[in-house]
């Protein structure tokens, strides 16, 4: 990212190309930021980014063929989301990529997510219900994980409390239903091995913070 730019460059074992200008076709007022990148396994690469430009800020997603120039912008949020801080990108070796990324809805900050296919057809937009600080990962065949962290209210001190979750992603796009990993829990991430095994690592949110870590499913 360069002032009010998005600009990719291709490092080869001999090269580097010249800079690539991602997003001279979007009005931004507030600049870009919070660029991710997924790559298949002939290098063509997704690369996703926020933009402020008009009322609000929105997820715009580049894809970058190894042997071409990159593709018009994909508006991957809803022009009338009122999109969050953070989003996260996952790409598998065919390509095909899913997004997730954080709005406000009625001033509570939610979870939005959507398929996004190696030829670019943007699949159907899943409301994903309370949730901040996504993470995604992708097996070499498309099966993924998604975790977050979400803040609870609470009646007692200190009312509230952070918990961390996970929802498997099929290769189809399809999310499944939540699960707790952790009551006691911030910014999880994930990774995942080549064939549906996924780690998660995440903060305790409770003194003294400890790093902790679980594998599955």
């Amino acid at each position: 990212m360069r002032g009010s730019e998005v600009v990719a460059k291709r490092i080869t074992s001999t090269s580097v190309s010249s800079a690539k200008v991602l997003t001279s076709s979007i009005a931004s007022y507030g600049g870009f930021g919070m660029v991710r990148v997924g790559v298949d396994r002939d290098g063509d690469a997704v690369i996703s980014y926020h933009s402020g430009g008009g009322d609000r800020s929105q997820v715009w997603a580049s894809r970058w063929s190894r042997t071409g120039t990159p593709a018009s912008p994909l508006r991957t949020s809803a022009s009338t989301d009122n999109v969050g801080f953070h989003h996260a990108l996952a790409t598998d070796l065919d390509g095909d990529s899913m997004i997730v990324w954080t709005r406000y809805n009625s001033s509570k900050l939610e979870l939005v997510g959507r398929r996004l296919s190696a030829g670019g057809t943007r699949g159907s937009v899943t409301t994903l219900g309370p949730g901040d600080r996504p993470d995604l990962a992708l097996d070499d065949d498309g099966d993924g994980m998604l975790v977050f962290h979400t803040v609870v209210p609470t009646s007692t001190i200190p009312y509230s409390y952070t918990k961390s979750s996970a929802r498997l992603v099929s290769r189809s796009g399809v999310f499944g239903t939540t699960k707790t990993l952790t009551s006691d829990g911030r910014v999880p991430q994930v990774d995942a091995r080549p064939s549906s095994r996924f780690t998660v690592i995440w903060q305790q949110a409770t003194h003294p913070g400890t790093i902790k870590s679980v594998t599955g499913p």
